[in-house]
């Protein structure tokens, strides 16, 4: 082709393109108001946090600056260096919290609003066919380069959240060393020390150091045994109802009565869900054993269809949440921490001289097999 026709062909077609890329731009509100009352009506009015609406709602408007730019230029034109940044700066912090699905979701919510501007915008244009090409393959450029990055920062959260856990439970093992096996340990030292110094002194005294020393002994001995199980039943159990008696058997000391019980099919939950269930459960009654005081203890775990519900209840001293926990901050922590890593929620309940409940409710559909 002739350099000056080609050359007036090019600038026909930028030309056209500018003028399909202007039409199409004028639809932009009217696309990102269908989007939002989508967003809406698929989660409902109440479950839209708007915050992450708004967030929704910029990210929709990226997109359609690209496919407006597609279309301007005749090519996918997608700044993918941009949406990284852009991500990085604002939207990671803002939906990091948010399972990739729901991405996904709202792309579908995207999708027809978008298509149905191009194609009004197109239609009756010579070049209708490429026109929707070039912008259909934007969009999906888009919005799956959007998706990814969304999945790569749920990723990091997710493996964040899982050294803090690793984190929590290496302090708390350290906790339980200490108090648990410590202090008779200490014991047994001491009496020794005296029993020696009294030894050509009072051997009476001395031999009754000794005996305190063995008493001592035995206590370190059973205080050793319950952590090691404790720490066997962390990682391995076959059933959750038995790992939790397990656990009773261990920390069963003292003159509360504790209620049990697990109802639901236990193959319907996956085996890592499973131990991170039977973990929330165990450190609820642990605080409940440790610090509550109570006569009574009750503890359910609840496998339903639709989601998992954990529940321990006493009717001891309980306290104020607004001013402090009695029952371990970090112990608590990490039942939030690993109940919402199963995209779950938390709630704590306590009155002074009234007792605690502690409820777990964790939701199946986001980890059925």
């Amino acid at each position: 082709m002739n350099p000056r026709l080609r050359s007036m062909v090019d600038s026909s077609g930028l030309a056209t393109g500018f003028l399909i890329a202007s039409a199409f731009q004028a639809h932009h509100d009217t696309v990102l108001d269908t989007f939002r009352k989508r967003l809406i009506g698929a989660c409902g009015p109440i479950d839209v946090e708007e915050t992450l609406l708004d967030q929704a709602v910029i990210q929709a408007r990226q997109v359609l600056a690209d496919v407006t730019e597609s279309i301007r230029t005749g090519q996918v034109q997608v700044d993918e260096t941009a949406i990284a940044l852009a991500w990085q700066a604002d939207a990671a912090r803002a939906m990091a919290n948010l399972h990739p699905v729901e991405s996904l979701r709202a792309a579908t919510e995207l999708f027809e609003p978008v298509l149905d501007a191009v194609i009004e915008t197109a239609a009756g244009h010579p070049d209708a066919t490429c026109i929707i090409r070039t912008a259909t393959q934007a969009l999906q450029r888009s919005v799956m380069t959007r998706v990814r990055w969304a999945s790569e920062a749920y990723v990091g959260l997710l493996l964040d959240r899982v050294q803090q856990a690793q984190l929590a439970e290496r302090r708390r093992t350290a906790r339980e060393l200490h108090d648990r096996v410590g202090g008779p340990a200490s014991v047994v030292t001491r009496n020794l020390e005296l029993a020696k110094t009294y030894a050509d002194t009072d051997r009476d005294r001395s031999h009754d150091k000794v005996n305190v020393a063995y008493q001592a002994s035995v206590q370190t001995l059973e205080a050793i045994r319950g952590v090691t199980t404790d720490l066997r039943l962390e990682f391995k159990f076959d059933n959750l109802e038995q790992a939790l008696r397990g656990f009773l058997d261990v920390m069963g000391e003292g003159n509360a009565t504790v209620d049990l019980a697990v109802s639901g099919d236990e193959a319907w939950v996956p085996a890592e869900v499973l131990a991170e269930v039977f973990l929330v459960a165990r450190e609820a009654l642990r605080n409940a054993f440790r610090h509550s005081h109570a006569h009574t203890i009750l503890s359910h775990v609840d496998i339903a269809p639709h989601e998992i519900r954990i529940w321990v209840s006493d009717d001891g001293v309980g306290f104020d949440p607004d001013h402090g926990s009695s029952t371990g901050g970090s112990g608590l922590t990490s039942m939030r921490e690993r109940t919402e890593l199963l995209g779950g929620k938390l709630f704590l309940h306590s009155t002074p001289s009234r007792g605690t409940r502690i409820e777990a409710f964790i939701p199946r559909p986001e980890f059925v097999r």
